[in-house]
């Protein structure tokens, strides 16, 4: 039913191309991606697997069509599929069709809407636009690791996928996107989210947080849905002495769950409070180009929401036990996130690319409360932990009449005393205009228990795609 539902919008949408459009620019893409384990590592903290075995598996189908209702109506629709070759089962379950005869376990298929909005321009006057829809509302000049970035939630479960097509990608959200031209170089944009936005984390994520000795329960505070819930954004962007400036505020929420709580009444289970506290975040964001070398800047300042965390566990008092309930506060300040970084090509052959970017902060990442570290064991190096600096940079290089790029980046990640280093080496190959092949590896070197990345150092990666746009 949710397919069916999914595919209203499009045929109205087509059904109007026809009617207003003699033409309808359609284009896709397929997409196979691949990867393998190339280290043993049974007992692994986030996986487990032995040498030579798949890691991930995905064939990707993406349509697009875009058209004009009118002169000033434009629309443009993405639909997004994925299967994969592995049948879905376990070992008390045959896998089997579904109600209809459709054979969903052995041949498991999703389809969603990735983007389908209408643009009008000259909206009540020939200075305003307003796009309606499903949209990607990219704030910031970072290259993708962005700070202000604040609209759209972080796809949290393709960034565990390894697929380098998907790296910090966002999804984007139904909004209202109201853009006023004060001038030529200059615009103000108001964005209205009709709800709260939440990041899409990796399968089998709660079951993991539910894994352990002792039995555990979540439980994850919702908001209603309410006006006064939905989220918003402003944004003033200019040009001044050749150096583009944006000023930016949102006001929404944290697109990824936050602990706060733990209650332990007895010794066999633990229960655990999640939720999505309310932020404010500032944000400025620069770029311009000095000297052939090009420059960019961002600057977040986040104010969370004032919320307590707490801890309840039961006491032996003589021969009774009572309950001692603790509470701090999560948040006590705001704090700051930026990014700065540069590209620049090397007059070497046909050209040696480098960028490098230097981040205070990654998407995950908090400056939680000195006694909330304490209780919870937030800190730096671990997921939804203290915020922490990396270097991220790559250099690529072309040949073979730029048919070849040979690429290797790397994220260097600063936990405190320590650190990590993430190296993604890469061959890409167009060997056709519309045919591109791609190899690579993932390889993480440094400690394991106290660097976010270093965890993955016996998670060593080969990957294969191909995929061919039309």
């Amino acid at each position: 039913m949710k397919k069916v539902f999914i595919l209203i919008p499009a045929l109205f949408i087509i059904n109007l191309s026809f009617v207003y459009s003699a033409s309808i620019d359609f284009s896709g893409r397929l997409k196979l991606f691949s990867s393998i384990f190339i280290s043993k590592n049974l007992y692994g903290q986030y996986f487990s697997h032995d040498r030579g075995e798949f890691g991930f598996k995905r064939f990707e189908t993406r349509l697009k069509m875009a058209g004009e209702i009118s002169d000033n109506i434009s629309y443009f629709i993405r639909f997004d599929a994925f299967s994969r070759p592995d049948a879905s089962f376990n070992s008390t379950a045959f896998p089997e069709a579904g109600i209809l005869g459709s054979p969903t376990q052995v041949e498991p298929f999703e389809l969603s809407l990735y983007e389908g909005y209408v643009r009008i321009n000259h909206f009540l006057s020939r200075n305003v636009d307003l796009t309606v829809g499903k949209q990607r509302i990219q704030w910031g000049t970072a290259d993708k690791v962005n700070v202000v970035d604040n609209l759209n939630p972080i796809d949290f479960a393709n960034f565990f996928t390894f697929d380098p097509d998907y790296f910090a990608e966002r999804r984007p959200q139904i909004a209202l996107n109201l853009e006023y031209y004060l001038s030529e170089i200059s615009k103000f944009q108001l964005v209205w989210l009709l709800s709260r936005q939440y990041a899409p984390l990796p399968a089998g994520f709660t079951e993991r947080l539910l894994s352990g000795e002792v039995t555990s329960r979540i439980h994850i505070d919702k908001e209603r849905f309410l006006v006064k819930n939905t989220n918003f954004g402003l944004r003033l962007s200019t040009v001044l002495l050749n150096t583009d400036i944006g000023l930016s505020y949102y006001h929404g929420n944290y697109h990824l769950p936050v602990l706060y709580g733990y209650s332990a009444l007895d010794v066999y289970s633990i229960d655990q409070f999640y939720r999505y506290p309310q932020k404010n975040v500032f944000g400025i964001d620069l770029s311009g180009e000095i000297l052939s070398v090009g420059w960019w800047a961002e600057v977040a300042y986040v104010r969370p929401e004032k919320m307590s965390g707490f801890v309840e566990v039961p006491i032996s008092v003589g021969r009774q036990f009572q309950i001692v309930k603790q509470e701090v506060p999560l948040f006590e300040n705001g704090y700051i996130k930026y990014i700065i970084g540069g590209d620049y090509t090397i007059g070497i052959g046909n050209g040696l690319y480098i960028n490098a970017q230097y981040l205070h902060g990654f998407f995950d990442e908090k400056n939680y409360s000195k006694k909330a570290e304490n209780l919870f064991g937030f800190r730096k190096g671990m997921f939804f932990g203290e915020i922490e600096d990396y270097l991220i940079a790559r250099a690529e290089y072309k040949i073979l009449n730029e048919d070849l790029k040979i690429s290797i980046g790397g994220i260097v990640e600063f936990a405190s005393n320590e650190t990590a280093i993430f190296y993604m080496p890469s061959l890409e190959y167009r060997a056709l205009d519309y045919v591109i092949i791609q190899t690579g590896a993932f390889i993480t070197t440094g400690k394991g228990l106290n660097t976010k990345f270093g965890v993955f150092k016996n998670d060593k990666l080969a990957f294969f795609l191909i995929k061919i746009d039309f």
